[in-house]
């Protein structure tokens, strides 16, 4: 990425060094712990890394991301510059306080922070990050200014910046404990904005819906009852009113909190992501889903149905082999009509139709 600040630290060794430590900030460390994606699929750039193998991103737009090697990502800043400011302004942030501490506890926790950074560091901690700051062209801010801003950077992750494994699907943890507003919330809003949005299949509207369990007229998916079901139903309604960055990392991380208890639920997920078009996180729920079933025919089922998902995905590779477990589960018994659909599809052999009665 070129950003006249990035462009500085590649150029001038000194301020370099200096970034680097003590204010981990090493743009010559570019290289993850592992592969990385945003759930959005937006563009994702690294530009640097610290000494425990985390890694600051830009994402598309310019903020900057940062990942620990941990699995805890968040936004740090609105770009590159106010990412710098902050991680040199605030070398030790304390997780003990938040901006809304006030100002004399935050500087006395900032002040803690420091003076046990100074004795690692040494006493040249405060004319360095002078001098650094000097060469980027940056200002001197108060710590409590830099905590609010990187907790307001923090608070605007969740939705469209939220990263994940880019081979298993999971989300990474959020840094800051930031309040989210619930989905149901966010579709009040987004109809209060926008009343003349197409509403739920069917009509179903939201109006009258303080203190109910769902929306009106929009049912959980069958099976899931209770709050998860409640939840779901807004998260559907919430990706037919346009919130679908909102929708997807709800059901992302619902996903991730299940376990094997859950197989009702991870069925429905992965219908749910199916609907918003996110055939990779479906095809990850319907994997799941497939792996709980017992009975051969359940499993022939389920395994025919991710089939059908990865060939959406565009993996037809791993839409073959999820037919072949599909007639492994079968045992030799004819196949069910969708699965010699999707055989067909695929052109898969060895699979054949059960007879016509």
């Amino acid at each position: 990425m070129t950003h006249p600040l990035l462009e500085l630290l590649h150029t001038r060794p000194r301020l370099a060094e200096l970034a680097a430590y003590p204010f981990d900030f090493d743009v010559h460390r570019t290289e993850h712990c592992e592969d990385v994606r945003l759930a959005s699929g937006a563009s994702l750039e690294p530009i640097a890394g610290d000494d425990t193998g985390g890694t600051y991103f830009v994402c598309d737009g310019g903020p900057v991301l940062y990942a620990s090697s941990e699995g805890d990502a968040g936004l740090i800043g609105a770009d590159v510059r106010e990412a710098l400011d902050i991680l040199i302004g605030l070398p030790a942030c304390p997780a003990s306080v938040t901006p809304q501490d006030g100002e004399e506890r935050i500087l006395a926790a900032v002040a803690e922070e420091e003076e046990e950074l100074r004795e690692w560091y040494g006493p040249t901690l405060d004319a360095d990050r002078a001098e650094l700051r000097a060469g980027l062209g940056l200002p001197e801010r108060s710590p409590v200014e830099l905590l609010a801003r990187l907790h307001a950077a923090g608070a605007r992750t969740e939705p469209d910046f939220v990263l994940l494994n880019a081979r298993e699907g999971r989300a990474y943890r959020l840094m800051h404990d930031e309040p989210r507003p619930s989905v149901r919330d966010a579709v009040l809003a987004a109809v209060r904005e926008d009343p003349a949005r197409p509403r739920a299949a069917g009509g179903a509207g939201v109006e009258g819906s303080g203190g109910v369990d769902g929306p009106e007229g929009v049912d959980g998916p069958e099976g899931v009852d209770g709050p998860e079901g409640s939840e779901l139903a807004w998260i559907r309604l919430a990706g037919q009113r346009g919130l679908r960055e909102l929708a997807r990392v709800r059901l992302i991380r619902m996903l991730d909190d299940t376990g094997p208890a859950d197989g009702a639920l991870i069925g429905a997920l992965a219908e749910e992501f199916a609907l918003l078009g996110d055939f990779w996180q479906a095809a990850r729920a319907q994997r799941l889903y497939a792996s709980l079933q017992d009975a051969p025919a359940d499993r022939a089922s389920a395994f025919c149905a991710l089939a059908r998902l990865e060939r959406h995905a565009g993996d037809p590779d791993a839409a073959r082999r999820a037919l072949d477990r599909a007639v492994a589960a079968l045992d030799g018994a004819p196949a069910p009509k969708e699965l010699a659909g999707e055989a067909l599809a695929l052109g898969h052999p060895g699979v054949q139709p059960a007879p016509r009665p």
